[in-house]
């Protein structure tokens, strides 16, 4: 696992910086309640999954459907502590309708 500072300074870029900065000011000092980042997330699922999505295309270990899947997999273990077990279903449903067509 990564710090959590540093999990969610990359959840912030995912999501889209300006709300969190908004909201607690700088990812890297902010220091939101499981709670209140649980509502962030729930409103930036499909924008997760899109930024996931983009990550996994843009690396040179992402070769198709399966390593893409893969890539997404693995970046929301390293992101778990930071949002609830369904929205991570939710954000890699959404990734696997994502690349479908890989």
């Amino acid at each position: 696992m990564i710090p959590r500072r540093e999990a969610l300074t990359q959840l912030a870029r995912l999501m889209g910086e300006e709300e969190l900065v908004s909201r607690f000011g700088q990812a890297q000092a902010a220091d939101p309640d499981a709670e209140t980042l649980a509502g962030l997330v729930a409103g930036h699922v499909d924008d997760i999954a899109r930024g996931l999505v983009a990550e996994a295309a843009a690396s040179d270990d992402v070769l198709d459907r399966e390593s893409g899947m893969e890539y997404i997999d693995d970046r929301l273990r390293t992101l778990s502590d930071l949002m609830e077990a369904e929205q991570a279903v939710a954000i890699r449903s959404a990734a696997v309708l994502l690349v479908e067509d890989w």
